[in-house]
């Protein structure tokens, strides 16, 4: 058996870049090269800061340690359902909704002091990242904010599909006839809604307001955003198989065939260990799994080759990377320069 390299050493991305890469992975570590207001804090423990103009009351944080979560969207909908089921007996619901209405109004100023508006991220940033993810057959991502998003859609969605035909996903629907990069949302998305139906919904950005601007707005018919804002893995997956979109992204991406890259992920065990089994499941044999240069490589890379002991996993330096590139961060002066601008409407979504 060869002996394993568990140095500093990191391959840069250009002696890895030749392999035929059929799919990526991709995580928040992306979106921190973009803006590093995104780096891991909890939503949960956000919307509860005294920082917070809109914070979770004390009763609204006793709904969430009785469901034992901090997922929101696993409290905003049993809530919802709770209102429907009170009109319908002939009951008041006003508690219900004054309950539903902070939570929802928590979420969205945790959600939105942290992401950077559409009008600060430079287009040419933007096109960077759609020109580096056009060459793979599939591009999964487990972020839930529109950097993403707001790149395939930039200058039109061409070359690029997210099983989308219509506004609601059809289970029924998802065969691909045309060659297009195809993405999945793994975690769901700030562009996703999920109905009490169980159907869910992609929103689209309407004249003077993009889709950051018109999350947690009312939507009809009723729904709840649809993305998985933290949790155990454990959890994580019992919110993927309540949704038809989710539990098919997830099911793709188990069925994966081709050399996969991983960007931006950590891959931990307790919190992602849902994708580690899938990846193991999948017939992805060969992996590059991108890394930051510093005196944690050794420990990272003992980590992945256990987790993944019988396929040829390959080390790279992040920054290397188009996705990782400096030239794609947004740097604090220029967003504030740029406070108060209206953008017209963002990319069409």
């Amino acid at each position: 058996m060869p002996v394993l390299a568990v140095d500093e050493t990191l391959a840069p991305w250009g002696e890895l870049k030749d392999v035929p890469w059929t799919g990526i992975l991709v995580g928040n570590g992306a979106s921190c090269a973009v803006w590093r207001g995104f780096r891991y804090r909890s939503l949960y423990d956000q919307s509860r800061s005294e920082a917070m103009a809109a914070r979770l009351t004390a009763e609204a944080v006793r709904i969430f340690e009785a469901l034992e979560t901090h997922n929101f969207e696993l409290v905003l909908s049993p809530l919802k359902t709770t209102s429907l089921v009170t009109q319908a007996l002939g009951q008041n619901p006003a508690t219900v909704d004054g309950l539903y209405l902070g939570i929802q109004n928590a979420l969205v100023e945790a959600v939105k002091s942290a992401h950077i508006p559409w009008a600060n991220i430079p287009e040419d940033n933007l096109r960077a990242i759609k020109q580096a993810l056009l060459p793979y057959e599939f591009v999964y991502s487990t972020n839930y904010d529109l950097i993403l998003y707001w790149s395939i859609m930039l200058d039109g969605p061409q070359g690029f599909t997210d099983y989308f035909f219509a506004p609601r996903f059809d289970l029924g629907n998802t065969e691909i006839w045309v060659k297009a990069t195809k993405v999945l949302f793994l975690h769901g998305g700030l562009h996703l809604y999920r109905e009490l139906s169980g159907d869910t919904i992609k929103r689209r950005a309407q004249p003077f307001q993009n889709l950051l601007d018109l999350f947690g707005t009312p939507i009809e018919p009723p729904a709840v955003p649809l993305f998985i804002s933290e949790g155990s893995s454990r959890d994580k997956l019992n919110s993927v198989y309540r949704s038809d979109y989710l539990s098919f992204a997830y099911s793709q991406f188990a069925k994966h065939r081709g050399p996969l890259v991983v960007f931006g992920q950590s891959l931990n065990a307790e919190f992602d260990g849902h994708l580690i089994d899938a990846i193991r499941k999948s017939e992805a044999k060969i992996l590059a799994i991108s890394l930051l240069p510093g005196p944690d490589v050794p420990t990272s890379k003992a980590r992945f080759y256990g987790a993944f002991p019988n396929m040829d996993v390959h080390f790279f330096d992040a920054t290397t990377h188009p996705l990782g590139a400096a030239e794609l961060s947004v740097q604090e002066e220029a967003t504030a320069a740029n406070a108060g601008v209206v953008p017209p409407g963002g990319p069409a979504a």
